[in-house]
């Protein structure tokens, strides 16, 4: 494959420029995409607590409540803890997985 570049210089560096533009910007990422709205983060942490105190038997509500965007990767590890305790430590008053903990605004 030949590449074609002019031969003025000025008119090569508005090519690599507008080469580079289109090759690489479809890979930055729009920020907002990293985030979950409050609302999004207190309905799938609420939605994990529904899940382990069904499989537990424990009627348990979040100790944290999200009043600004939380990171969705932040949230997935919290979630995933929720998901891997076991039930005599998910039954414990008080028990927050410290990934939990990092995240949000706690009222406990």
């Amino acid at each position: 494959m030949m590449w074609f570049f002019p031969t003025n210089s000025l008119l090569s560096v508005l090519f690599l420029v507008l080469v580079s533009t289109f090759s690489f910007g479809s890979c930055i990422q729009n920020r907002d995409d990293l985030f979950y709205s409050p609302i999004e983060g207190n309905q799938k942490t609420f939605e994990a607590y529904a899940l382990k105190n069904s499989a537990c038997g424990k009627e348990k509500l979040p100790g944290t409540l999200f009043i600004h965007r939380v990171k969705i990767d932040d949230l997935k590890i919290c979630i995933r803890a929720i998901e891997l305790v076991d039930c005599n430590t998910w039954n414990t008053d008080g028990y927050l997985p410290d990934t939990c903990k990092a995240i949000g605004t706690s009222f406990r």
